[in-house]
């Protein structure tokens, strides 16, 4: 837990510096939608190929590669963007550079989440899962709202300072699980499997399409809205990451609030969750158009949160459960690639609408929201007949 807890504050502190970070070094908002993109889609490649993995390796080992991979890569992100700071790097040599690191980091770091899942799955039974995912989502959240936190406070000593932190935080991490973490007795009984499950496998299938939609709308959202606060309310590099810092973080403390009462405590039924959550995502984006201000904003994405805490254990929990014993960790691969596939084409998409018009990619976020409403409403009627 406390290593997803690890890699959620250092990814929230990204997100949240890596519009002001690219403004300062010069990266026009489509470049940093597509560094975004590029690591997104190293993640959804290598995502499968752990979680096979860790059918075979065993959880313990894959999680901690993943966990070395993402404390490297994350220092040698935070390392290149120093030397654009500084003006020893710049233009396409500095972008190149930055991409890189963060494909590298995504190639390694997904090991982790994927062997995450499957470790829940081990150790839970099928009443236990949804529960059991919702803490692993939940100890996710907690990163998120402690990451853009501590870059509200600590972006006022530099922006590349809250990165370092995330990075000291992921090696103590790595340290513990070296140490700590027990291998789950199940594992060692399927180190022979060799599962490849096809994507389009009508068990699943429902859960993995509504995860990639899912994400893919609001990676819109999420790689334009540091750009979106900076532009409607007049902010400099350090105001916005404080702004949107505390957007995140409210937004982050709804959907812990989701996942550990509302998918925890109450053990919502997967399809419950998500019926009730996309409705709520799709309101979200319509809200953030008609925000005012910088506190009325930060509210309606404590609204988006919600309904993203909602999704979220739904369609992984949902995952998990229709599949056996033998294909947890294939099957958790492809379901922790669902929101990078997402991340994938939506900040290129997002971006490249924003630099049209401030307010499309949030317009085509709730467009897309609407037929995914309609969707998980028939899947969830036909599952109950």
């Amino acid at each position: 837990m406390f290593s997803v807890l690890a890699t959620g504050i250092g990814q929230s502190m990204t997100f949240t510096l890596l519009a002001p970070l690219g403004r300062e070094v010069g990266f026009a908002e489509i470049q940093v939608g597509l560094i975004i993109s590029c690591s997104s889609l190293a993640f959804t490649l290598t995502s499968p190929f752990w979680g096979r993995k860790s059918d075979r390796w065993g959880r313990k080992p894959v999680i901690l590669l993943g966990m070395v991979g993402y404390t490297f890569g994350a220092a040698l992100f935070a390392v290149v963007f120093s030397f654009g700071l500084k003006g020893l790097l710049s233009g396409m040599p500095l972008y190149l550079l930055v991409i890189s690191a963060r494909v590298l980091m995504a190639s390694l770091m997904s090991a982790a989440p994927s062997a995450a899942s499957a470790y829940i799955a081990d150790t839970t039974s099928a009443e236990q899962r949804v529960a059991g995912m919702a803490r692993l989502g939940a100890s996710r959240t907690l990163g998120a709202i402690l990451g853009p936190a501590t870059c509200g406070i600590l972006a006022t000593i530099g922006l590349l300072t809250p990165l370092y932190i995330g990075v000291t935080i992921a090696l103590v991490s790595t340290i513990l699980l070296a140490i700590i973490l027990q291998e789950p007795p199940l594992s060692t009984l399927r180190s022979t499997t060799r599962l490849k499950l096809k994507l389009l496998d009508k068990r699943y299938f429902p859960y993995i399409l509504v995860g990639f939609l899912t994400f893919l709308a609001f990676s819109m959202a999420s790689q334009t809205i540091g750009f979106y606060i900076q532009d409607r309310f007049v902010l400099d590099g350090k105001g916005t990451a404080q702004a949107l810092g505390t957007g995140m973080m409210v937004a982050a403390t709804m959907s812990f609030f989701a996942q550990a009462f509302l998918a925890g405590r109450l053990k919502m039924h997967p399809i419950r969750l998500m019926t009730f959550g996309v409705p709520i995502l799709m309101i979200s984006y319509g809200l953030l158009l008609f925000a005012s201000s910088i506190a009325m904003l930060i509210v309606f994405m404590g609204v988006l949160g919600l309904g993203l805490g909602m999704v979220s254990p739904g369609f992984t929990a949902g995952a998990s459960l229709a599949v056996g014993p033998d294909e947890q960790g294939a099957v958790s691969g492809l379901v922790s690639a669902c929101p990078a596939a997402g991340f994938v084409l939506g900040p290129i998409f997002g971006t490249g609408l924003y630099q049209i018009d401030h307010t499309l990619p949030y317009i085509c976020a709730l467009v897309l929201m609407l037929p995914l409403t309609y969707y998980v409403w028939r899947f969830g009627r036909s599952e109950r007949l």
